[in-house]
């Protein structure tokens, strides 16, 4: 499924990339998801090993020894065969069964946090997205404001061969038309790096440009429900909330030390030897079958010091989720407060684009008629061009704002 992604990715390359094809790749390509999912397999081999104390041993060993005449004596035989095969068998060991479960809880901590790794990643594709697309309309803006500047050198030109104006609004117009021109190399420049940033955030050599627009858009959910779905869906609370699970585990881990371990044995073997003295060599075998019970009754304060430095490390655990819950609310209401600023802006910015749009029409029609200076113009030009060249930022501002309160609250 991943391969059959990346090979459409690849057939439509010459084809605009939207935002949700970008997320996608960045999903299968991204290294920190690849190195998440690493640890997911190891997750699963933690599983099968702490499984593994529980199933039986069996082991099978083949031991030959030649003695010398001076060696041999009474029922040793020259020649010494010994095979042994032999099964153990855990019967009761607290400590392998806590481990079998802190090991699932393991591999679902590493579930939740490759969530986690996957909202971080979306998160920062949706920002270099949007700035692409923030970049791509200032160089629509740039490209247009050129055009206006070489229209107006034409004129300007045109009027001083008439001997209309002086060689100082030629040469004003000059500058200003190579101004145009830098500006507009300037924001293709600073275009083409926050591609490289995309590309390399999703590994991938060659990439289209983006395809979309930044849009004000409009908060669904209330203040309350955010807060809400912030507590109970935010991938990073969630990870925390089973690291915790896994810390507090981990103590009962190691209190279970303090548990006796119960196991059984049986063995089979067989040998070489002699039944009597001056016999012959001959096989013997025969089987034998037991049970084990250790307790430590001393161990110099080992196990207690292990039981008090997990249930610290515990406490520390406490203590980081509860800050990171602290520090979500507080980046929360901040996006919330940042989102409803900028909508506000922006529709303040959009009402004097009208007016800054007639200003600019009004100032090239009266300098065309010889009626206002090229100052007016430079002054009516570089208000729109700034006008919307911030309206245009307050908009990636704006959806980077909202794709940040999407990955707060999911």
């Amino acid at each position: 499924m991943n391969f059959l992604v990346l090979i459409l990715f690849c057939f439509n390359l010459s084809l605009a990339i939207t935002l949700e094809e970008a997320v996608e790749i960045a999903k299968k390509q991204a290294n920190r998801i690849k190195l998440s999912e690493i640890e997911m397999r190891k997750a699963e081999e933690q599983i099968k090993k702490a499984k593994a104390g529980i199933l039986p041993q069996v082991s099978f060993s083949y031991t030959y020894t030649y003695l010398g005449q001076d060696l041999a004596l009474g029922l040793t035989p020259n020649n010494r065969h010994v095979a042994t095969f032999q099964v153990n068998q855990t019967i009761f060991d607290k400590s392998v069964f806590e481990l079998i479960k802190l090991a699932n809880i393991q591999k679902e901590l590493q579930t939740l946090l490759r969530e986690d790794v996957e909202r971080i990643i979306e998160y920062q594709v949706k920002d270099l997205f949007y700035a692409l697309l923030y970049r791509k309309q200032l160089i629509g803006l740039y490209e247009e404001n050129l055009e206006y500047w070489q229209a107006n050198y034409k004129t300007v030109e045109a009027k001083f061969n008439a001997g209309v104006v002086p060689k100082v609004e030629l040469l004003r117009a000059t500058s200003q038309l190579q101004q145009a021109k830098a500006q507009l190399e300037q924001v293709r420049g600073e275009y083409l790096q926050a591609l490289e940033e995309l590309k390399a955030l999703l590994q991938l050599q060659e990439i289209s440009d983006p395809k979309g627009a930044l849009e004000l858009r409009q908060l669904e959910l209330n203040e309350e429900k955010l807060f809400q779905y912030l507590l109970e869906n935010n991938s990073t609370l969630r990870a925390l909330r089973k690291a915790l699970e896994l810390a507090q585990k981990d103590v009962e881990l190691k209190k279970a030390q303090y548990y006796p371990t119960l196991s059984g044995f049986a063995s089979y073997q067989t040998f070489t030897g002699k039944k009597g003295v001056g016999g012959n060599s001959e096989w013997l075998n025969g089987y034998s079958f037991g049970i084990s019970l250790n307790y430590r009754l001393y161990d110099g304060s080992l196990r207690k010091a292990e039981v008090a430095l997990a249930e610290l490390e515990l406490l520390k655990q406490k203590e980081d989720y509860l800050q990171t819950e602290y520090d979500l609310k507080s980046t929360l209401k901040k996006a919330l407060i940042s989102i409803n600023s900028l909508a506000s802006q922006i529709e303040a910015v959009k009402a004097s684009l009208e007016a800054a749009r007639e200003s600019l029409r009004l100032s090239t029609e009266r300098y065309r008629l010889g009626i206002a200076s090229q100052l007016e113009v430079l002054e009516s030009r570089a208000n729109y061009n700034n006008l919307l060249a911030n309206y245009y930022l307050l908009l990636y501002r704006h959806n980077s704002a909202m794709a940040l309160l999407e990955r707060l609250v999911r």
